[in-house]
């Protein structure tokens, strides 16, 4: 496939099956395959809804380290739940979880982290959907509210990214062992 029909496949995607919540399906169909919600739950900060979030894998896994050294097709929706977050606050939270996702190191995704931090360069409003998508062989294709932001290559900022959600020091505990449900619902 070419990186253009794949754009095209990504951009037009088609949403199935029961809404788990108002964003977040049971299935996303990306590129003639489908991706089941593995887990999904919401991020609060100070008894505020921050964004809910979900993760879609090929199959169910409870297995974190697998998920995120994987190079499958996979993805990470965040819907923005609260008008406390604009670009600043989500960036900053961003770089935090990839810190604290790469163990301190990351630095060693520097480079990544700079043209992620810049597709991310449009002002955040409640409702708004971004979808972290990983192509095998291609990299991260960023999405806001079904348009193609921007694309990273590379497995290891995946793996980071993913981390954030679902490493060892994910952003939030509680959060990460929804995600991780392996598609069983609570």
């Amino acid at each position: 496939m070419t990186f253009r029909n794949l754009r095209f496949a990504l951009i037009v995607w088609i949403f199935a099956a029961v809404p788990v919540s108002a964003e977040l399906t049971g299935q996303l169909k990306i590129s003639g395959q489908t991706l089941l919600l593995n887990g999904s739950g919401m991020r609060t900060k100070t008894f505020v809804h921050v964004y809910e979030s979900g993760l879609y894998l090929l199959a169910p896994s409870r297995d974190a380290h697998t998920i995120m050294a994987s190079d499958e097709l996979m993805a990470i929706r965040v819907k923005i739940t609260s008008g406390f977050v604009d670009r600043d606050s989500l960036v900053a939270s961003l770089q935090e979880g990839l810190r604290m996702s790469t163990g301190g190191k990351s630095h060693e995704i520097a480079g990544q982290t700079k043209m992620f931090v810049d597709i991310l360069k449009d002002e955040v409003k409640k409702n708004d959907i971004y979808d972290f998508v990983h192509i095998p062989n291609n990299g991260l294709y960023i999405l806001k509210n079904g348009t193609v932001q921007g694309t990273i290559p590379g497995l290891a900022f995946k793996k980071a990214l993913f981390g954030i959600w679902i490493s060892d020091a994910p952003v939030d505990k509680n959060l990460r062992q929804a995600m991780l449900s392996g598609g069983v619902q609570r």
